[in-house]
């Protein structure tokens, strides 16, 4: 009897080595996910690795594995028409109070689709062109992300700054040019040198606005927004509430054509039913905290 207690616990002290080197390999591996979540498709493409994760509340897209990556992009299981971060909300938002209402609009970075997809819930008649230098972003934005291409739905797997000459050279115009390219490390810095984000001001329509996604405890935050004034003259340093990461910066194709806050919050009203389908609040968007910035 002895000897079968002292095998036995010898099995079972081998059988915890081997969980836990398990669990160190794949901690190592960044593998490592929290309770909930599983891996629902992984894939290598040129420029990164991709992980789409399911939650029970959520679908997520990352850039690299393991738990201690951002989430780039999140659809919400009971409500996917809805937004799912304060970012979105906050851009997609000043971009239905702009005035006049922008027909034509480009997207730089797509991500799981978020964004474009709400765009093309609330005003379909739009025709937006959105672009991201990873092919495979694309493809998973439409296979797990529900987005979905079409006449007025323009997807293109090219670099943003291609993109933009091209268009210059073809003599083409937007009325609004929305920024929102990450990788795993941050906002890819050739897309926000003032020499870019001068080549995007010249592609707005007279009226045009443009709108950037930048994470204000990032190292090259103040550069980005000190970019930003030299290439606009004039901008908005937008932030979500107390604590929030995420800063919008809006500018325009002059800076007499920056809307007043208090003009963009006065079409609140008229744009209630839009903001509520994808599941922005009035109460939420009075609450943003636009901060002016002037050479």
């Amino acid at each position: 009897m002895p000897g079968i207690l002292i095998g036995w616990r010898r099995h079972r002290f081998a059988a915890a080595i081997a969980l836990l080197l398990l669990a160190v390999a794949r901690l190592a591996a960044g593998q490592a996910l929290p309770v909930g979540e599983h891996v629902v498709h992984r894939e290598v493409s040129p420029w990164q690795t991709l992980v789409v994760v399911d939650s029970p509340t959520r679908r997520c897209l990352r850039f690299g594995d393991g738990a201690g990556q951002f989430n780039q992009s999140c659809r919400l299981r009971a409500r996917p028409a809805h937004l799912a971060f304060d970012y979105t909300r906050a851009m997609v938002a000043t971009l239905l109070l702009w005035d006049p209402p922008p027909s034509r609009v480009l997207l730089i970075g797509v991500g799981g689709g978020s964004i474009a997809s709400a765009l093309a819930t609330v005003r379909p008649e739009m025709t937006l062109d959105a672009v991201d230098i990873d092919e495979a972003v694309l493809r998973i934005a439409e296979t797990f992300f529900g987005l979905r291409p079409g006449p007025n739905l323009r997807l293109h797997a090219a670099d943003g700054r291609d993109f933009v000459a091209a268009a210059r050279a073809r003599e083409e115009w937007f009325d609004a040019v929305l920024l929102d390219a990450f990788d795993a490390d941050g906002i890819p810095p050739a897309l926000f040198t003032e020499a870019f984000l001068r080549e995007i001001r010249a592609l707005l329509s007279p009226a045009g606005v443009f709108l950037a996604n930048t994470f204000s405890g990032s190292p090259s935050a103040a550069q980005e927004l000190a970019a930003a004034k030299s290439a606009f003259g004039r901008v908005y340093s937008v932030r979500q509430g107390k604590g929030a990461g995420n800063r919008l910066i809006v500018a325009a194709s002059s800076p007499e054509r920056l809307l007043s806050v208090a003009a963009l919050r006065a079409a609140l009203p008229a744009q209630r039913a839009s903001l509520a389908r994808v599941g922005i609040e009035e109460s939420w968007v009075r609450r943003l905290a636009f901060a002016d910035f002037e050479p």
